[in-house]
């Protein structure tokens, strides 16, 4: 037997004396549309992290054909990437979106909830293809002004070898990486294959 549709609240502030969209204010719009308080999720937390236990808490109960209602737009995420994000993704599992202030609602069958469904799922589509694309064109800047890019290779004989004198006589990382010319990380990595600590024998 399939369940019916629930229809949940969410409700966030960035921390507890936020007054420009104070939860107090969030609640009490939520509840004059209807929404139950048992189904409000609340947070305390800035939005630029999904990891808030309001929202986690959300996303493990919430199902295709259920809706997410917030007070205003920016409560899913004050940055727009992510908020764009967010929105694809909860459109792409057929979870609606009320938001009361902006006055959308992308469960209705109008044209407009239908396209602003289409625009969530392309955006969240364009986001992955820009920041791959963002990659790929930053590594072939960085190769096309002969920087290395990609895993520093692991340090071996000679400079293996001057990186164990180094770190014997007393060289700290940042000392070794800048004279063989690789990073702190790659250094200390060399010298715990070798048993050797920066200023000493470990």
């Amino acid at each position: 037997m399939s369940t019916l549709p629930v229809i949940y609240g969410y409700a966030r502030v960035s921390k507890a004396d936020d007054d420009s969209k104070n939860l107090d204010t969030q609640l009490r719009i939520l509840a004059e549309n209807g929404i139950r308080d048992h189904l409000v999720f609340t947070d305390v937390a800035s939005g630029r992290s999904l990891q808030r236990p309001g929202w986690q808490a959300l996303m493990a109960v919430v199902q295709p054909g259920d809706t997410v209602v917030v007070a205003f737009l920016d409560r899913f995420s004050r940055n727009f990437q992510e908020g764009v994000r967010i929105q694809a993704d909860l459109t792409r599992q057929d979870i609606g979106i009320v938001a009361i202030r902006e006055n959308i609602d992308t469960r209705e069958g109008s044209a407009a909830a239908k396209f602003f469904r289409r625009s969530m799922l392309a955006q969240g589509a364009y986001q992955v293809d820009s920041a791959s694309e963002r990659i790929k064109l930053g590594l072939e800047r960085a190769r096309a002004e002969g920087k290395r890019v990609g895993r520093p290779p692991a340090l071996g004989g000679e400079k293996l070898e001057q990186c164990r004198r180094m770190a014997e006589d007393g060289a700290g990382l940042r000392q070794i990486a800048r004279v063989l010319g690789c990073s702190p990380a790659t250094a200390k990595k060399a010298l715990a294959s070798s048993a050797v600590s920066p200023g000493g024998l470990v």
